[in-house]
């Protein structure tokens, strides 16, 4: 898993590298940062017993990089780390004495997306997400799997070169899990994506 996921980061990261040299690219690459948003822990079946997962706040650092396709349509992935926090609220009939506690999981993505522009300003984008779960004890099932993200957003072009957005967004995680087992709990993620980015060309 570990070594998957050097691979795969080492492959982008050279992918970013070969765009930033070429001077025949015409896309961008930036930062992100996302926030201010919900990050519930769901099952498609609840279980018999089983204690409540409910949201409490999530960050997510990012590198994106956008390819130009014509005046409508760019293609947009990346590399983002996320660190989520839930609350846990145990089990414990008939007098619930157990406290609800705090626990934390991080997540990889790389998003794999199409950005539709229109109006001049503004921009629908959705697609698919793959995610990669490097948490050793993780308080939620591995999220190792295909998810998926649906947007939209405004973002201002600069004569610089330089251009900003912000993204409101929503994403499933692992609808398609790597795991073999049935009935897996998934983090349904929404919030807000803040980027900055850099002409290449």
């Amino acid at each position: 898993m570990k070594k998957s996921f050097l691979l795969i980061f080492c492959s982008v990261f050279t992918f970013y590298s070969y765009a930033q040299k070429s001077e025949s690219r015409k896309g961008k690459i930036g930062i992100t940062f996302s926030s201010f948003g919900e990050n519930d822990v769901i099952r498609a079946e609840p279980l018999m017993g089983e204690a409540s997962y409910n949201s409490d706040q999530f960050y997510i650092f990012g590198i994106c990089y956008t390819y130009k396709l014509n005046n409508t349509f760019d293609f947009e992935t990346g590399v983002e780390y996320a660190k989520h926090k839930i609350i846990i609220d145990p089990f414990d009939p008939p007098y619930d004495a157990a406290p609800s506690h705090g626990a934390r999981f991080s997540l990889v993505n790389i998003p794999i997306t199409v950005r539709v522009n229109f109006l001049k300003y503004c921009f629908v984008n959705g697609g698919l997400n793959l995610d990669f779960d490097p948490t050793v004890s993780s308080p939620v099932d591995s999220q190792d799997g295909i998810g998926a993200i649906f947007g939209f957003g405004l973002k201002y072009e600069s004569k610089s070169g330089i251009s900003a957005f912000v993204n409101p967004y929503f994403k499933a995680h692992s609808l398609v899990s790597f795991s073999p087992f049935e009935n897996r709990q998934r983090v349904m993620e929404s919030g807000f994506r803040f980027g900055i980015m850099y002409n290449l060309k």
